[in-house]
């Protein structure tokens, strides 16, 4: 990792690490909750359905994104269960609703959101 980024991800591991402390929230609920802001943001300001691919893409990209940057932060830690854990903490709603939405579009009208 080129050496400049490196105090970025600190700075990015302390503000994760602060807003914890100050909503009073687990790391886990932080990630459950970040992965439904961003597919419903997504989804709102991006105007896409939630059927889209869109959305549940960036919650993906997120999610992956996150643990990278964990994984090369300066504090360290991150271990790969953990960061298993994390994914599937930041995945796991948006795919259902995704899935759900996606099975309800399929009803009777041809599947216009690719």
């Amino acid at each position: 990792m080129d050496i400049a980024i490196t105090p970025y991800l600190g700075h990015y591991s302390a503000a994760k690490q602060s807003l914890g402390e100050t909503l009073g929230a687990t790391e886990d609920l932080l990630h459950l909750h970040a992965g439904l802001i961003i597919f419903f943001a997504a989804a709102l300001f991006l105007r896409h359905r939630m059927r889209s691919r869109v959305p549940i893409a960036l919650v993906y990209l997120f999610a992956f994104g996150n643990e990278a940057i964990d994984a090369y932060s300066p504090a360290g830690g991150a271990t790969l269960a953990g960061s298993v854990v994390d994914i599937l903490n930041t995945i796991f709603w948006p795919t259902l609703l995704f899935l759900l939405a996606r099975r309800r579009g399929q009803a009777g009208k041809p599947d216009r959101t690719r």
